[in-house]
């Protein structure tokens, strides 16, 4: 993914009242990312830009809901294929204009949106629980259709990529 000022990234919300408020970009190491995503300070909601292939930005505002569970139980991520330990992954959900008034669609995802990360092993937790055995182009790939398929799904998308 090419580097990205703040401002691009608020471009990408043009639809947007409040415009997100965007993290420290300094310490991001854009070469191992395939979308950039973060969380809102409060915790309630999460931000998504994705790169089109003709250089377009698209984002997508989401709304983080978050169980926390007492219990052992693993997760897994519907978009990078993570397996975490208790409450790895949130509700992320977004409202979609549908024929019959509001839809709301959503996926369970890595509750910091850095499946990039976790697909390259770069986070600083374990591993998943299981491992994969296909190549990281692989992985890239099935984590790019994902993000497209859900951005498509939001009405972000005209077409499916």
């Amino acid at each position: 993914m090419q580097p990205l000022v703040a401002e691009q990234l608020r471009g990408a919300f043009p639809l947007e009242k409040r415009k997100p408020v965007v993290p420290n970009l300094q310490s991001v190491d854009w070469t191992v990312l395939d979308y950039f995503g973060w969380v809102h300070p409060a915790g309630h909601r999460g931000y998504l830009v994705m790169p089109l292939a003709n250089g377009e930005l698209r984002g997508l505002v989401l709304r983080r809901s978050q169980t926390t569970s007492r219990r052992r139980r693993y997760e897994m991520c519907s978009w990078c294929n993570h397996v975490h330990r208790t409450n790895g992954t949130a509700m992320f959900s977004t409202l979609v204009r549908g024929t019959d008034g509001r839809v709301t669609i959503g996926n369970a995802m890595c509750r910091n949106l850095d499946c990039s990360l976790r697909i390259r092993n770069l986070c600083g937790d374990p591993p998943g629980y299981m491992g994969e055995t296909i190549d990281l182009e692989s992985k890239v790939q099935r984590l790019q259709a994902a993000v497209y398929q859900f951005l498509y799904r939001a009405d972000v998308l005209s077409d499916p990529i």
